[in-house]
């Protein structure tokens, strides 16, 4: 029996794209660096050269949905009012958020944030930031910027996670309520934009007060 070559193509980013696929149809604990490896037809020990833990792995797969999610934003670089571009991102922020559920999960998750944070990742993270501080900073002072920041990410954070939790529902009556009061029924898309709409607009009123 011939040995599996050490790998082919750029393997890292292979591994990264392949656990990532895996994350979003069977959920992170469908995911070892031995199954990766005989998905993409390399040795037991090639995926060990490039992470050295299932942690690391998924911190760069992590790093990798920040980067898709900021890129999900470029958008609003062509929206001249700032009102209206903090609007498209943060509208677009929520959009990735729950249409990549489990993806969004590993972003944030305790496998993630319990390890050493790499440089990799911080530089994803933070740059997924970047376009809500700098419009925010055109739009107030600087003393105020990084608590509007960090308030307009609560805000499409909580949004995010009471979508992917099935936590967000609006009752006959156009009222965000909890899920379990309605035993669990699923609001429709259309209730669910409106809501998101709502919340995104008293936030920016809120900024010129």
């Amino acid at each position: 029996m011939h040995n599996k070559p050490y790998h082919h193509g750029n393997l890292r980013e292979k591994l990264i794209n392949e656990a990532m696929r895996a994350l979003c149809n069977h959920g992170i604990d469908s995911i070892t660096l031995r199954k990766l490896s005989k998905s993409l037809g390399v040795s037991k020990a090639a995926p060990y050269r490039h992470f050295e833990s299932k942690a690391a792995l998924l911190a760069a797969v992590a790093a990798e949905g920040f980067r898709k999610m900021r890129s999900s934003f470029e958008e609003t670089t062509n929206e001249r009012n700032p009102q209206t571009a903090l609007r498209v991102i943060m509208e677009h922020y929520i959009a990735f958020a729950t249409g990549n559920p489990e993806l969004y999960r590993l972003m944030f998750s305790r496998e993630v944030i319990k390890l050493p944070v790499s440089e990799e990742l911080l530089e994803a993270a933070t740059g997924a930031y970047i376009g809500i501080k700098e419009i925010l900073s055109s739009m107030n002072s600087s003393k105020k910027t990084a608590v509007n920041v960090n308030t307009a990410w609560a805000l499409v954070h909580g949004i995010s996670l009471l979508i992917n939790n099935n936590l967000l529902v609006i009752d006959e009556q156009g009222n965000a309520v909890h899920a379990l009061s309605v035993d669990g029924e699923n609001p429709a898309d259309l209730q669910i934009s409106e809501q998101i709409s709502s919340a995104i607009d008293v936030f920016i009123k809120g900024l010129s007060t």
